[in-house]
């Protein structure tokens, strides 16, 4: 439905995803979406967007264990990555509600304010080190800044940590972030971005620190001032140059902790805590038009976006806010998309490699790869190398064809 006049304009669409498949270990799987999509503006600088979901499913064996092992604290048996905490449904499958909204309003040419419940997302990858989309939403207020070449970003976002280990009088812990994002066209080929991130807890009733709501101060120098177990501070930058009309070579890179010594002693110290990609894009590839390949490489290393403090890790509701697997890890993607007419065929690989923790007993030490674990559980100081501990290879394959 559709509604236009001089000022306003409101449309209201129903959404359907209905899925069924088998799984080689799990029996059958099915997911079964309703929802409604609402969105609209009133004249020219004001505009709201929502869209509300009803889901039932069961998944692949793997999905629903990985599902399962994200559990918040109470009943509830689990939490759908990027989705939010499920009920049961029946006996073997999941009822999961998604609720996602966000009201715009431009009160001058270079400036935009969203105050929404959603997620955001950094960067040009596939997957993104700073900030991606893989958790369930949450609430946020974004303001954006354009003027020149520059585009600047200020998000304020509230968190939960929702492990048993926190919750206090049978209620989830809040925390909350802070990001600034600046990105400067250099260049018409080149693409300059430098990020920062604190995320604090609402420990002594504190809140939501005003400190943070400072949209140009370093946020190093706050976390300085109110004390460094008061938060935890990221750094990050990205960077985008197009080669031609065809090619976009990209990256990223982040920094939690760094220490100038250690790299020069070359001891491989746990406090160099940081991690990168590259990647590529290759449009109407090899001179076929609507052909789009991308190659990407992502790599982390242990103990980067943990903290000794242990809710003060960059998560929600048991997800990364980065790359989905944490820390400790490097992955190779591969992706093909082809469009033809009504026709589509989409191909992507995923290669990995990840250090787990053994936690069988005698060896509880964390291996960095676990985001929610406290550092100080290391077993060394030195050494450190990604794929430590309980080392893990895996693939990950899907081709897609329709229309």
């Amino acid at each position: 439905m559709q509604l236009q006049g001089k000022d306003y304009w409101f449309t209201i669409d129903p959404v359907f995803d209905l899925q069924a498949g088998t799984d080689s270990e799990g029996g059958s799987t099915y997911n079964n979406t309703r929802g409604i999509m609402i969105q609209g503006g009133l004249g020219k600088n004001f505009n709201f967007y929502s869209t509300i979901f009803e889901s039932q499913g069961r998944f692949a064996d793997y999905v629903n264990r990985y599902a399962e092992s994200l559990k918040a604290f109470g009943p509830d048996p689990a939490i759908i990555p990027g989705r939010g905490i499920a009920k049961r449904f029946k006996t073997d499958s999941y009822d999961y509600p998604v609720a996602e909204a966000y009201l715009s309003y431009s009160p001058a040419k270079f400036l935009n304010v969203q105050f929404g419940h959603g997620k955001n997302f950094i960067g040009d990858g596939y997957r993104s080190l700073l900030v991606s989309d893989v958790t369930s939403p949450y609430p946020f207020l974004k303001l954006n800044t354009k003027f020149w070449k520059i585009k600047y970003t200020n998000t304020f976002m509230w968190m939960r940590d929702v492990r048993d280990a926190v919750v206090e009088d049978k209620a989830f812990l809040t925390k909350y972030i802070a990001n600034h994002y600046l990105s400067w066209n250099v260049s018409k080929r080149f693409n300059l971005g430098l990020f920062e991130s604190v995320l604090w807890e609402n420990s002594n009733n504190r809140g939501f620190d005003v400190n943070y709501l400072n949209p140009i101060i370093f946020y190093r120098a706050i976390e300085f001032v109110t004390g460094q177990g008061a938060g935890n501070a990221l750094l990050g930058a990205t960077a985008k140059y197009k080669w031609n009309d065809d090619v976009n070579i990209y990256g990223q890179f982040i920094l939690d902790e760094f220490s100038l010594g250690d790299i020069k002693a070359r001891e491989k110290s746990w406090k160099n805590k940081y991690g990168y990609q590259i990647g590529l894009k290759y449009y109407n590839a090899f001179k076929v038009d609507n052909l789009v390949l991308q190659l990407e490489y992502n790599r982390v290393r242990p103990y980067t976006y943990s903290h000794n403090t242990i809710v003060l890790n960059y998560a929600h509701n048991n997800q990364s806010l980065a790359h989905l697997w944490g820390a400790n890890f490097s992955e190779l993607i591969l992706i093909g998309r082809y469009r033809y007419n009504r026709w589509f065929a989409d191909a992507r690989f995923i290669f990995g490699t990840r250090g787990l923790d053994f936690n069988d007993g005698s060896d509880n030490f964390s291996y960095g790869g676990d985001i929610y674990r406290d550092y100080n559980d290391r077993p060394f100081d030195t050494g450190v190398e990604v794929g430590q501990g309980n080392k893990t290879k895996s693939f990950y394959g899907n081709l897609q064809a329709g229309t």
